[in-house]
């Protein structure tokens, strides 16, 4: 029913808020199975064969930065993002990875993962990151951005929970590294799973961006750093009707429902 009532809503958007596409583009991914490289380096490549440069979120979202950006990014915490890495340095393509930090797998107990996975509902094939499998990702050129420990529906605990879930993320992240975690992006990220309370405290410990998971609002001028919105890839999907979900402008749709058009 969700499916059906998502495709009738974008059916009605698509002759009426068809946009071009923006020139700055901010998607995102989870895990990458085996069968999925192929397509990730097709959806990668349109950008940088048209013009687009990858970006981290700061550049994506200050105003004097110039020319067709694409912030491309990873939530949660996943080892084939390590297997990436081969297919983003041959594309020479730089990306952002917002890690859930609690279900290290040479450190979280077996029980811890497998309740993790099923909080987000993932049942491929891939285990989660190492701590050196980590550590690669960022020598090799990418960033590293928080995601909470353990990838809980942050406005359904107390204000006591979250915030540990946030700062033990930030702290472990930033002791691993030695430097400084400035990017955030909120679990789940659609409007329901966050709040202004939540954006307050984000930018008062110290996050210079924050990222949410709402599809359909690429086209919004402002570039607001707090509120970064990005939409998901879907590899079910072929890449024109991809392009297509980041052309429509759902801004009343998620203004009105909190919720994202494109799925």
């Amino acid at each position: 029913m969700k499916q059906l009532v998502l495709s009738t809503l974008r059916a009605v958007h698509v002759p009426f808020q068809m946009r071009e596409l923006p020139e700055r583009v901010a998607i995102y991914f989870h895990d990458l199975e085996p069968t999925q490289f192929g397509k990730f380096s097709e959806a990668v490549g349109h950008f940088l064969d048209h013009g687009y440069r990858t970006v981290t979120a700061g550049e994506y979202t200050c105003p004097d930065t110039t020319g067709k950006l694409l912030f491309l990014s990873f939530d949660d915490n996943f080892q084939s993002w390590h297997r990436a890495l081969r297919s983003l340095d041959r594309l020479g393509a730089n990306a952002t990875f917002y890690v859930n930090t609690g279900v290290m797998r040479d450190e979280a107990a077996a029980s811890d993962i497998a309740a993790y996975f099923g909080r987000i509902r993932y049942e491929g094939a891939s285990p989660t990151l190492s701590r050196q499998e980590l550590r690669e990702i960022h020598e090799a050129g990418h960033a590293i951005g928080c995601h909470t420990h353990t990838h809980r529906r942050l406005p359904q605990i107390d204000r006591g929970e979250w915030a540990d879930e946030i700062d033990r993320s930030k702290a472990y992240l930033e002791d691993f590294f030695g430097e400084e975690i400035v990017d955030f992006s909120y679990p789940y990220g659609m409007r329901r799973h966050f709040s202004e309370s939540l954006k307050a405290y984000c930018s008062k410990i110290g996050f210079r961006t924050i990222a949410t998971a709402i599809s359909g609002l690429q086209l919004q001028s402002a570039r607001d750093p707090l509120t970064l919105h990005r939409t998901g890839w879907k590899f079910e999907n072929s890449l024109e009707r991809n392009l297509e979900d980041l052309r429509i402008n759902g801004s009343l749709y998620a203004a009105l429902t909190g919720r994202s058009l494109t799925g």
